[in-house]
């Protein structure tokens, strides 16, 4: 394979050469499991992903993050890593994985691999063995503590819970030693403050990079560094114990110049990384060009305008004006020294179009078109969710037995356990969870969507695939897919859309988005009414409406003027050349 080639040359001469191609690229996310089915076993696997590459490259993709395909038992569906350099069976072998890469690269599109590496599963083999014997090197992989007597009780070290509710702490039986997990007990903590961890980290970035990937997502990476010693976490209100002691910690800053310097530099390698409640100054130092740590993050702030503090599962009536500062203070903050990412959905998060007080079914085309526009033509690198671009919505789930997720599980285990009713537990639950997004996506009409032959899936089928799916979206004369190909083909093409700096207008507004794009090739304005009901909007007086052309807008284009009727979920995107623009 060239790419394997030339990536070990350049490991052993050390000229690899650094570009910024993720500053021109367009990123698509599959979720393995839930994308194509290719042998009727009710997975996703790796021969599906392949057979629809051809769609991916027609949409206007230019990189594919894949969440992990590693050999995981599933606990927390792939985040929970068992083996690193292996495939998990289901999803294919090491063969069909190196066939992937190349058939991405046969169509000049890179792979982004999942790293989940702020813990393992408990049946990694470090784990394992850290387990067997107290006096093994691997027992300090990971972070054990003796716990604490009171009485005839023994507690756990300290105070602190898991992000999926209970203690953090799992007590080893037969001893009087618990280790750290802060998801699932089933996923126990790395111990970063070991030179050894770091140092197999590395090799597991080689070993990818020189298969060919050309770039990774870090999973919950400011969570690295511990503050040690460990103690009680004595803070009102968090809804986590112990966030001061292993959010943005210490040594952070260390870890990931190291990381980078002994893997990530040697290759033309990108990464995004998944902050964890980070400190907005931490967030800015992890991405610096100058600091050579990691070359983006994600910003989730907006996503939580519909919820409360960013717990999914409370929701809150949906605030414009708290989106509009989540989204635009990134591509401030960010602009003169780092990059940026864009994004709406993922993995962990429920569908767009069913969120922020959208009708999705009255407003189905129009709301996901407007979502699409106001914020990818932002500044930054867009990541799509699969099934985003056809408009895929929540699911109609009927109980909590179709759902998979174990955070759904643990909630509602929770939830009524302190009195909340079944019933509305599980409709809090179904609105916020992960699970929206996990359901199998619709190719067309058929059995099961498409997604296979007729086996059942893994995950339930969300009911309306009959209505919402890729082959009826793509022939509809309202085609959501086709809508996003055109805002794709302005996002790669028009230097101003990717490196324009973007102003913003009206933040009080609840009604209205606004901003410009500008640099020395032209200026971009894009309006959208982020609401159900038509609204009047007078054009920013930056801007002389004569000189605004309209280049994509989801309704038919009328007439501009100072003062614009704006109908339910409009999205206009006007250009005003003062310039070539390449």
């Amino acid at each position: 394979m060239a790419t394997k080639k030339s990536n070990k040359e350049n490991l052993k001469k050390g000229n690899a050469v650094k570009t910024d191609w993720y500053k021109e690229a367009v990123v698509y996310q599959i979720y393995p499991f839930s994308y194509k089915d290719s042998n009727n076993d009710g997975i996703g696997d790796i021969e599906g992903i392949i057979s629809k590459l051809d769609y991916i490259k027609d949409l206007g993709i230019t990189a594919i993050w894949f969440s992990p395909l590693y050999k995981s038992p599933w606990k927390d569906y792939g985040y929970d890593i068992e083996d690193y350099k292996g495939i998990h069976p289901s999803f294919g072998m090491m063969e069909d994985f190196d066939r992937l890469i190349d058939e991405c690269h046969k169509r000049d599109i890179k792979v982004i691999m999942d790293l989940v590496v702020n813990h393992t599963s408990d049946q990694h083999e470090w784990f394992k063995k850290a387990l067997a014997d107290k006096n093994s090197p691997y027992r300090d992989y990971y972070i054990f503590r003796e716990g604490r007597r009171k009485g005839d009780k023994l507690l756990p070290p300290t105070n602190w819970t898991s992000s999926f509710t209970g203690s953090a702490w799992e007590r080893v039986e037969g001893t009087d030693e618990f280790y750290l997990h802060l998801f699932t007990k089933e996923q126990p903590d790395l111990n970063w403050e070991n030179p050894e961890v770091r140092e197999a980290v590395s090799d597991i970035l080689i070993f990818w990079m020189d298969r060919g990937v050309d770039g990774f997502r870090l999973d919950v990476f400011n969570l690295f560094s511990k503050v040690y010693p460990f103690k009680d976490d004595r803070t009102k209100g968090s809804f986590q114990k112990g966030m001061p002691f292993f959010v943005d910690g210490p040594r952070m800053h260390e870890f990931l110049k190291e990381m980078n310097e002994k893997a990530l530099s040697k290759y033309d390698s990108y990464t995004v990384g998944e902050t964890y409640f980070p400190d907005n100054d931490e967030a800015h130092e992890y991405i610096k060009r100058e600091n050579k740590e990691l070359d983006t993050i994600f910003h989730f702030e907006h996503l939580a305008a519909d919820n409360a503090g960013g717990l999914k599962y409370i929701p809150k009536p949906f605030n414009l004006v708290q989106f509009k500062k989540g989204f635009f203070e990134p591509q401030k903050r960010y602009f003169d020294d780092a990059w940026n990412t864009l994004v709406l959905e993922n993995h962990d998060q429920s569908r767009s179009n069913s969120r922020f007080g959208i009708d999705t079914k009255k407003f189905h085309y129009e709301a996901s078109t407007f979502l699409a526009l106001v914020t990818f033509m932002g500044w930054g690198t867009p990541f799509i969710y699969q099934g985003e671009e056809i408009g895929m919505t929540n699911s109609d789930f009927g109980s909590m037995e179709d759902m998979r997720d174990p955070v759904s599980r643990f909630v509602f285990d929770m939830a009524t356990k302190y009195g909340m009713p079944k019933k509305l537990a599980f409709n809090f639950i179904k609105t916020g969870a992960r699970d929206n997004a996990r359901v199998p996506m619709h190719w067309n009409s058929g059995v099961n969507g498409g997604f296979n032959e007729g086996a059942e899936p893994w995950q339930p089928m969300n009911s309306n695939y009959n209505e919402v799916n890729a082959e009826d979206d793509i022939a509809s004369p309202k085609s959501i897919y086709r809508f996003y190909q055109k805002l794709l083909g302005i996002k790669k093409n028009n230097k101003t859309a990717i490196y324009g700096r973007t102003k913003e207008f009206n933040r009080k507004n609840r009604k209205v988005i606004s901003y410009s794009r500008t640099d020395e090739n032209g200026r971009l304005l894009v309006i959208g009414n982020f609401s159900g009901k038509e609204v009047k909007y007078e054009i920013p007086s930056d801007f002389n409406p004569s000189r605004l052309k309209a280049i994509l807008t989801n309704y038919e284009y009328m007439e501009t003027a100072r003062v614009m009727t704006l109908r339910p979920y409009e999205a206009i995107l006007f250009e005003e050349a003062i310039g070539k623009n390449k």
